[in-house]
């Protein structure tokens, strides 16, 4: 498989929130009003855009600080190392929209209290992360491997629904969009983020290896995967709730049979 690069570049990253800025005053500059939903806009209709524009500053001043984090822009999610945190954007976009006012003065100090705020506890939109996750191998395979082989795992066959992936090195953060078939839920078809953290779903296959010492590697791997799909973490949570269809995705992709595959 191709492999697909792993985090979005600081350059990317300022050219996106750039073209994003720039967009969304220049619709507040035409008048346009009420709330609105801008495609690829992580936090879609929760902000309206002079909302969105201050929660777009505050995001591009936090990204230039020091300990600048690494923001998955297609994949609305805020990942920072010191320390460890996966954070959704979309988590963070409502938050600020009840800051009302304050957040608009303030938009770089929201956002930046939004992030130690929200990653202080690990819950639904949040995961906490292990710097270093996997040092060496594990049944022959690196970080990048074990990475690719869960990936493998969850986003075949490509009908699946799962429209693209990307995983982290240094924290071990495997994203996925997904995106229900249309039809279903009132919302199915809009696409969402799944995390997971691979430092745990390695946890368990460690432990699955100790009672399973003759099992094959993606037989056992695929095993520990799907459980942590059906049950949902902990270890794995959504950008934003799923809806029943985006769910059901994910659950068929991580329970397929290898030979439908």
């Amino acid at each position: 498989m191709v492999w697909i690069a792993l985090a979005v570049s600081a350059v990317a990253v300022a050219v996106a929130l750039t073209w994003w800025l720039r967009r969304d005053r220049s619709a507040a500059q035409s008048g346009s009003g009420g709330t609105q939903e801008a495609p690829g806009h992580a936090w879609g209709p929760v902000l309206d855009a002079e909302a969105g524009t201050a929660f777009t500053e505050g995001l591009r001043a936090f990204h230039d600080e020091a300990d600048a984090p690494l923001l998955e822009i297609a994949q609305a999610v805020v990942v920072t190392a010191g320390p460890p945190r996966a954070i959704s954007l979309h988590l963070m976009a409502e938050a600020f929209a009840a800051r009302g006012e304050a957040a608009l003065h303030d938009p770089e100090g929201t956002v930046r209290d939004l992030v130690a705020e929200h990653g202080a506890a690990e819950g639904p939109g949040v995961l906490h992360l292990r710097a270093g996750w996997l040092s060496g191998t594990a049944d022959g395979m690196d970080g990048r491997r074990f990475a690719e082989a869960v990936r493998e795992i969850v986003c075949a066959p490509p009908s699946a629904g799962i429209t693209a992936w990307k995983a982290e090195d240094e924290t071990g953060l495997l994203l996925l969009t997904v995106r229900a078939p249309a039809g279903g839920d009132t919302a199915g078809d809009a696409e969402n983020t799944v995390m997971i953290d691979l430092a745990r779903v390695l946890d368990r296959y460690r432990e699955a290896r100790e009672e399973q010492a003759g099992a094959p590697a993606e037989a056992l791997l695929r095993a520990v995967v799907s459980h942590v799909v059906a049950s949902g973490g902990p270890g794995l949570t959504w950008t934003r709730p799923p809806t029943a269809g985006q769910h059901e995705v994910l659950l068929s992709a991580a329970t397929a049979p290898a030979a439908l595959r």
